[in-house]
């Protein structure tokens, strides 16, 4: 077989399997959806920030004689 003939081959494998693939994923969307869970678990921070928030300056920290 020529070189061109074997890439030909070859090519054609590798759209059937891509098209399979394509179909599949289409077809397996839907169903996996139904067995993954929709449940959302948030948990708390057990510890506290590294940094504390930054608060607005007040007046009495601008400056001002009070």
């Amino acid at each position: 077989m020529a070189l061109r003939d074997v890439l030909s081959h070859y090519g054609r494998i590798v759209l059937m399997v891509a098209a399979f693939v394509f179909v599949a994923g289409i077809v397996a969307g839907p169903i996996l959806e139904k067995f993954q869970f929709s449940e959302i678990i948030v948990t708390e921070r057990s510890s506290q920030p590294a940094l504390p928030p930054v608060s607005p300056p007040s007046e009495r920290q601008s400056g001002k004689p009070g």
